[in-house]
């Protein structure tokens, strides 16, 4: 693979694990699968517990928590509302009683399939400021911030909400983003949630100042939602398509591979400049509107600490 674009093109941990597949079992990581509301929702939930599968996989330790629904952009009210609820559980798992919580909508909102964090952000319930009415006062004391990227800026994200953090002293950080996937069945289906906090541009090979615990001196939890796929993770399907048919044994031969030897020889023979393209699709503007209604009400079901 081209050295300088290492990267994984993938920011969902249950991707990284299905890479293993078919290899030897990964000590030290573990994995539970279930689902919900009717078999609408799945849910994958990884653990990632030694240091050695942290490094083979790419991700730090904590644990992941991935929820799949090909409804996840469309339109039904209902689904969203159990979607939102599931998400409210994790939180309540994840970030247990602590009150005071910093919510930051990272990424572009110039740009659409990086707008997930400021649109989350444009609906969530704020409560820092209305502890005298006695309604708010039983509520979650909620702030939020939507601080644009280093293009906009000139400052690294970390560097703003660790500044933030500093003066404002909240227990817990929540940071939500745009991921990549590899698998284009998950753009705009899946909800990635995991204790671990984020690299933002990981995904992308535009990997910025880490936000977690280590670097925020607070708990920092990650949601994210994969709304882009690069071009060699799409060769990579089309070809395995082309491939299964029976077409040719050249074809038959790449099939053989597994996801990351595919993966990494696609790398090898696409142009580079192919190799640093992402692509989106086309109704990304509603997807993202409804994906982030979706987040918003989650995170103000645990803010109003709703059952």
């Amino acid at each position: 693979m081209k050295k300088e674009m290492g990267y994984r093109h993938t920011d969902l941990a249950l991707e990284l694990q299905e890479e293993q597949e078919g290899k030897s079992l990964l000590s030290g990581v573990s994995v539970e699968n279930r689902m919900f509301y009717e078999n609408r929702i799945k849910e994958t939930i990884i653990r990632i517990e030694k240091e050695e599968a942290s490094q083979r996989l790419g991700k730090p330790l904590g644990t992941y928590i991935t929820l799949e629904s090909e409804k996840l952009s469309g339109e039904d009210d209902s689904f969203h509302q159990n979607m939102s609820c599931r998400l409210s559980f994790h939180l309540k798992q994840m970030i247990k009683e602590k009150e005071e919580i910093l919510i930051a909508g990272l990424g572009n909102a110039e740009v659409t399939p990086d707008s997930l964090g400021p649109l989350v952000v444009k609906n969530l319930l704020i409560t820092r400021h209305l502890t005298e009415y006695e309604e708010y006062a039983k509520m979650r004391h909620s702030m939020a911030v939507a601080p644009g990227v280093m293009a906009q800026t000139g400052m690294e994200t970390g560097e703003i909400l660790q500044s933030i953090v500093k003066r404002t002293k909240p227990d817990v950080l929540v940071v939500i983003d745009a991921l990549a996937a590899k698998n284009f069945e998950r753009l705009n289906t899946t909800i990635q949630i995991c204790d671990s906090g984020i690299a933002p541009g990981s995904g992308v090979g535009n990997r910025r100042q880490e936000i977690s615990s280590r670097t925020m001196g607070i708990p920092v939890i990650a949601i994210g939602v994969p709304t882009v796929i690069s071009i060699p993770a799409i060769a990579g399907d089309i070809l395995t398509s082309f491939a299964a048919s029976g077409e040719g044994e050249a074809m038959r031969h790449f099939l053989q591979k597994n996801d990351a030897e595919r993966y990494e020889y696609l790398a090898e023979i696409l142009h580079e400049k192919l190799y640093g393209f992402f692509v989106t699709p086309k109704e990304i503007d509603e997807s993202v509107k409804r994906i982030s209604y979706t987040i918003s009400e989650g995170l103000n079901r645990f803010i109003a600490k709703k059952a």
